[in-house]
């Protein structure tokens, strides 16, 4: 048996079924699940369930930011073009501020602000301004009950953190409502997978008790 889903929304149900502190107010109401690492991506929930739209997931990609950043869809500014994980390392390596040595990846530029580059970090910081005006605007759009944000983006360099939750505060013109960073750090990815491959389990335990007897 083979289960998939669309990862963003399989991130969010993580989040629903996996996390140990949840209680039932967590199940209730309106998420906004917000994903960047390579890519960007936005789930919604309602009521503890994972909304999955007949036609797939929507897109964020081509969201404008007002960044100078070339996408290859012709438009300059795409949400994309500028915050993923290949956009950072190749501004960073058009910068300078990777090193001819050094590997032109976001772990470089991560390895290079923990050790104290100020460029570096600097980079990341913008990219958090970027992702956390995002966020806001998508929250207005939205207004859920709360905001969960996760991938490498948010969980991999949490000086950056901050700057993500000012620029979320700056550009969001709503009462502050639940906001947070996903407890499962790094190993999101891991935790979604999980989810799909339980599906089956969670929404019908006898029938796939059945399938695995036989």
């Amino acid at each position: 048996p083979v289960s998939v889903a669309a990862h963003v929304e399989a991130m969010a149900a993580s989040e629903l079924l996996l996390t140990r502190d949840r209680d039932a107010a967590d199940l209730k109401g309106t998420s906004l699940y917000f994903y960047a690492r390579e890519t960007a991506g936005v789930a919604l929930t309602f009521d503890g369930k994972v909304h999955t739209p007949t036609g797939g997931p929507g897109s964020i990609s081509h969201l404008p930011t007002g960044s100078s950043a070339s996408c290859a869809c012709g438009a300059t500014g795409c949400l994309e073009a500028t915050v993923s994980d290949h956009a950072v390392a190749q501004r960073a390596r058009a910068d300078g501020i990777l090193g001819d040595g050094d590997e032109t990846t976001v772990q470089a530029v991560y390895r290079l602000a923990r050790a104290g580059s100020v460029p570096a970090h600097d980079l990341l910081v913008e990219r958090a301004t970027v992702l956390g005006r995002t966020v806001g605007m998508l929250r207005d759009l939205f207004n859920p009950d709360r905001v969960i944000l996760g991938g490498q983006a948010f969980t991999e360099y949490p000086a950056a953190v901050p700057h993500v939750a000012d620029a979320f505060t700056r550009s969001s013109t709503l009462p502050r409502k639940d906001i947070r960073i996903t407890g499962f750090g790094n190993r999101v990815q891991a935790h979604a997978a999980g989810v799909v491959s339980l599906s089956s389990l969670y929404s019908d335990p006898l029938a796939a008790m059945r399938r695995a007897a036989g």
